[in-house]
């Protein structure tokens, strides 16, 4: 019998698939708000109390924590981890953030040129969202008529992203994955910072601002179950079966405060089952390339552009217009930008090495001077 671990050895599965229909389920979501302002309501929500963007989110995520704590374990380093990541990252966000503050921007801002390129907001703009930590979604005089005002609203999942990278870099240069006590013992902690932090903001009466916490926490809860599955991938069998009283408790716990966890935890199980459930059909996809990157970060100034260009559109309407055009975007992103750059990982980590090395030799020999 199949577990997960036989199964992720073998290189055909469907998560470049999934990913993609995790993308295109993101700008779907993003089309009502986009289109219609804050008050729209995605039909999912209103049912299942999660958004359809926010569902696709979860999928990115569990799916991160499996593939990025292989990519860890099979890394001969942590900086040929850290320069993998960061050229998978980078190269894309770096272009769109470009050709929103050098394209977009002065084609549809209402300031004049000089006046715009003359504004600190755009170079702020370019230095805060690449670094991640304090992004910024305006730029001056940019939408400010559309029903959701800014550009690269989804860029916000970097953060959180980029910070679980260094959490999975982190548990790997501790050999948490090889062993099995200190992984184990990285969950309890895990386990219990999580329910703490559930329990204070059910409880809390303090006029503090939570908001980036629990972000971390809700996103991470997904990130995490995919790391597990990944450390347990031998213990785990791939069948139908063991998703069914996962989803009945799902189901069991709807409208009750842990509904989130359960449910979480039955949609990780089915995502790598359907993506280890191979067919021939989706083999031939994933040769095309991933192109779910370029797909989410494209759509969302896509869409700005069209609600700004058409008044009044519709989320059906906004969502069928602007998917051709964020396809052609994430191909030539794929083909002549992403794929590229991750082919010069290896490059880059030997040079970031020896750069260390270098320094490290350099201090060592001042030391000895000095002594």
């Amino acid at each position: 019998m199949n577990t997960v671990g036989d199964l992720a050895s073998r290189r055909n599965n469907n998560f470049n698939l999934i990913r993609m229909l995790a993308a295109i389920a993101v700008l779907i979501s993003h089309s009502y708000p986009l289109s219609q302002g804050s008050v729209a309501v995605e039909p999912l929500a209103g049912w299942l109390g999660l958004s359809l963007g926010e569902l696709a989110v979860i999928t990115f995520f569990c799916v991160s924590g499996f593939f990025i704590s292989l990519s860890r374990d099979r890394t001969p380093s942590t900086i040929d981890f850290f320069s993998a990541r960061f050229l998978r990252i980078y190269p894309g966000l770096l272009l769109v953030l470009l050709l929103s503050v050098l394209v977009i921007g002065p084609i549809f801002t209402t300031l004049r040129a000089e006046e715009y390129f003359r504004s600190g907001a755009i170079y702020s703009y370019l230095r805060n969202n690449l670094m991640l930590f304090s992004m910024q979604f305006q730029l001056p005089g940019l939408f400010e008529d559309n029903p959701w005002p800014g550009i690269n609203g989804s860029l916000w999942t970097l953060f959180y992203e980029v910070t679980l990278y260094v959490l999975v870099g982190g548990l790997g240069a501790f050999s948490c994955y090889s062993k099995g006590r200190r992984f184990a013992g990285f969950l309890v902690v895990y386990a219990v910072a999580y329910c703490a932090f559930k329990i204070v903001l059910a409880n809390t009466t303090l006029l503090i601002d939570m908001h980036r916490m629990q972000f971390f926490f809700t996103w991470s809860l997904p990130f995490v179950l995919g790391m597990s599955l990944y450390r347990y991938r031998q213990n785990i069998q791939h069948r139908f079966i063991w998703f069914l009283p996962l989803a009945a408790l799902a189901v069991w716990s709807y409208q009750e405060p842990y509904f989130f966890e359960c449910f979480v935890t039955a949609w990780t199980y089915l995502i790598f089952y359907l993506g280890f459930a191979t067919n021939g059909l989706f083999d031939r996809y994933n040769r095309l390339g991933d192109y779910s990157y370029g797909v989410y970060i494209y759509a969302f100034p896509v869409q700005e552009v069209l609600a700004h260009t058409f008044k009044g559109i519709g989320p059906m309407s906004m969502t069928l217009m602007a998917f051709p055009i964020v396809m052609i975007a994430a191909v030539f992103s794929w083909h002549f930008i992403e794929k590229p750059a991750m082919s010069k990982r290896h490059m880059a980590a030997a040079r970031l090495t020896n750069s260390f090395n270098g320094m490290k030799a350099y201090w060592v020999a001042q030391g000895r001077d000095a002594t």
